[in-house]
């Protein structure tokens, strides 16, 4: 929020059905879990910075109900029921994620000028780092 950015909404099931909320097995989670984080953080932010980035190409297990970009009129009629507005709808489906990409290119073009940083990082430095949740 401090910075005008996004909080993409994954559907990887381990992220949407995990403990301690956890309600199936096998570990998919479902649709009405995916509609939860998205009211969690628009709670949290606002409207203004939450989006939907299902990876759908990057994880192997997805929520019932969201097996593929097909069922998104689902979510999207489950956000209905819990009173998202359109303009709150339109804002999920790609609205924001246009606004933050229009603040980016404003960043590019003001350090168009600058030269790249050529400074090595140490491998020390970031070698015991997680990139990413190891599950």
């Amino acid at each position: 929020k401090t910075n005008n950015g996004l909080v993409m909404v994954n559907f990887y099931s381990d992220y949407i059905n995990c403990f301690p909320n956890n309600i199936s097995e096998p570990a998919n989670g479902t649709l009405s879990q995916v509609a939860d984080h998205i009211d969690y953080i628009k709670e949290k932010i606002g409207i203004d910075h939450v989006g939907i980035g299902g990876d759908y190409d990057g994880v192997d297990t997805l929520p019932i109900g969201l097996e593929d970009v097909s069922t998104y009129p689902a979510l999207f009629a489950e956000l209905v029921k819990r009173r998202y507005t359109e303009e709150d709808l339109m804002k999920l489906a790609g609205k924001n994620l246009i606004r933050v990409f229009m603040d980016v290119e404003k960043v590019r073009d003001d350090l168009r000028s600058q030269e790249p940083l050529e400074t090595l990082i140490n491998q020390t430095t970031w070698e015991n780092l997680p990139c990413r949740t190891d599950f």
